[in-house]
């Protein structure tokens, strides 16, 4: 990886850190960050992606809170954008639909994933019918976030897609240039 990639993906993850503490204390779900993370990675790759989601939660919750979910939310937020890279492999020609529906599932992935660290840590005892409890007590939110993802990638997706994919055309040419 290149200099000049590195600093995209690192602004890229900056970006996505301050929507998220920017919107995250008071609209859960309106968070212009998830559909981002999820393209970074259909542009970049699996480790761009994930790079730029594991980055995401851990800047921004300097201004949330940090805690013992960090690294929960670091490979939570990590696998949607690796997920990302991995929808560019098996499906190259992907349009803004595809990457729409994969991020409103994500709403919800996110949202198990993040059930399942609370219910490891708070809850007793360690069932299958605790775990669904949990990860019904969460629903609504969950279910908010997947709205809010699917809101702002079936808006704004097409276009930032095109962007990313600017600048990551951009910096293959200089690489190969510079070889």
């Amino acid at each position: 990886m290149t200099s000049k990639q590195l600093s995209l993906l690192a602004v890229l993850a900056a970006f996505c850190a301050a929507g998220r503490a920017v919107t995250g204390v008071g609209l859960l779900f309106l968070q212009p960050t998830m559909f981002l993370v999820e393209i970074t990675g259909f542009v970049f790759g699996a480790r761009a992606g994930f790079f730029v989601g594991a980055a995401t939660p851990l800047v921004s919750n300097f201004f949330m809170g940090q805690g013992p979910w960090t690294p929960w939310q670091m490979l939570s937020w990590g696998l949607v954008g690796a997920s990302g890279g991995l929808l560019k492999v098996l499906f190259p020609r992907a349009g803004n639909g595809l990457l729409t529906v994969a991020c409103f599932c994500w709403g919800y992935l996110y949202g198990a994933l993040m059930d399942l660290w609370h219910w490891s840590v708070f809850v007793r005892p360690l069932t299958l019918k605790t775990y669904f409890l949990t990860w019904l007590a969460g629903f609504g939110f969950d279910s908010l976030r997947a709205l809010g993802n699917l809101l702002f990638c079936a808006a704004l997706g097409q276009q930032t897609k095109k962007i990313l994919e600017y600048f990551h055309r951009k910096m293959v040419v200089e690489y190969v240039e510079g070889l």
